[in-house]
C-alpha cells in the first residue's frame, strides 16, 4: 500500500507541474500571455490554426487526471491505518541503595551535607 501511494504521489507531482506548464503556454483570448512570449502565435504552431483546440483538450485531460489523482490519494490516505505507537508499560522497580558495611576499612562513608547560610545581600556604596 505504501509503494502504491509513493508511485501515485510522484505521478501526481508530474501531472501538477505539466498542468501548470500547459496553462502558462496557452494564449488567452486577448492574445497577451506567455504563449506569445515563447515565440508563437496561433498560426505558427506545429498543429496549425487549430492548436488552441488541441491544447484545450490536453489541458482538460490533465485537469481531469489531476482531480482523479487528488480524490484517489485522499481516499488512500484516509484508508491508511494509523497504528498508535506501542509503548510497553514498565513497572517501577524499587531500587535499594547499597549500604557499606561498618567494619570495611576500604570504604569511607560520605559525610552528610550541612546546610549553608545564604550570603548577605550587597549594600550599595554611596558616592560623595
Amino acid at each position: 500500500m505504501g509503494t502504491l501511494i509513493g508511485i501515485l504521489l510522484v505521478f501526481f507531482v508530474f501531472v501538477c507541474a505539466f498542468l501548470v506548464f500547459l496553462v502558462l503556454i496557452q494564449s488567452n483570448k486577448g492574445g497577451s500571455s506567455m504563449g506569445g512570449l515563447m515565440g508563437g502565435g496561433a498560426s505558427q504552431t506545429p498543429w496549425g490554426a487549430s492548436s488552441a483546440d488541441i491544447m484545450t483538450k490536453i489541458t482538460r485531460g490533465f485537469a481531469l487526471g489531476f482531480l482523479g489523482l487528488t480524490l484517489g490519494l485522499s481516499f488512500l490516505f484516509a484508508k491508511k491505518e494509523e497504528k498508535p505507537p506501542v509503548i510497553p508499560e514498565l513497572e517501577a522497580i524499587p531500587m535499594e541503595t547499597p549500604k557499606a558495611p561498618a567494619n570495611n576499612p576500604g570504604v569511607t562513608p560520605t559525610p552528610e551535607a550541612k546546610p549553608v547560610a545564604p550570603a548577605p545581600a550587597p549594600t550599595p556604596e554611596k558616592k560623595p
